[in-house]
């Protein structure tokens, strides 16, 4: 498994708990930061899920 989704991953955890505590303290700011780091997360899922799948291509030479 690729560090990019490992990371990935790791960010959307961390947005989805910035916005549960948005939720209960009633901050924009933190439900900000949470969506950020949701899609930044979703982001690097993704680039690591394609770089994966371009290192088992194998090239011709």
């Amino acid at each position: 498994m690729n560090s990019d989704i490992i990371l990935g991953r790791w960010k959307q955890w961390k947005g989805q708990v910035w916005q549960a505590w948005a939720e209960f303290s009633g901050s924009d700011c933190a439900w900000l930061t949470g969506s950020n780091d949701c899609l930044s997360g979703v982001l690097q899922e993704d680039y690591g899920r394609e770089q994966e799948e371009l290192s088992s291509v194998k090239r011709p030479h």
